[in-house]
């Protein structure tokens, strides 16, 4: 596959930097042009990444709704790994 053959991203208006709680969190929801299974990837100020995309979402607003009932859940602790939570005391 050539990058001509590349795939197009294509960001959901949902796609944003959202800060709780004092802690920074980049939410991206996209999906492919060859794809129409939307995805949900959360970035924390460390880096580190949570993706959610098995099964892909059926919609963009379901994959926001996905990243607010972790939130509802789980909390913020659910985009930190435990070296994180630790530094940050959570």
């Amino acid at each position: 596959m050539t990058a001509d053959d590349d795939p197009e991203i294509i960001f959901s208006d949902y796609t944003q930097s959202v800060v709780i709680d004092g802690h920074h969190f980049d939410v991206e929801i996209y999906r492919t042009s060859i794809n129409p299974g939307w995805i949900l990837s959360v970035e924390n100020q460390f880096g580190t990444l949570t993706v959610s995309d098995n099964p892909p979402f059926f919609g963009d607003g379901l994959a926001w709704r996905a990243f607010e009932e972790i939130l509802r859940e789980e909390g913020i602790k659910a985009f930190y790994n435990k070296k994180e939570r630790r530094k940050l005391g959570l």
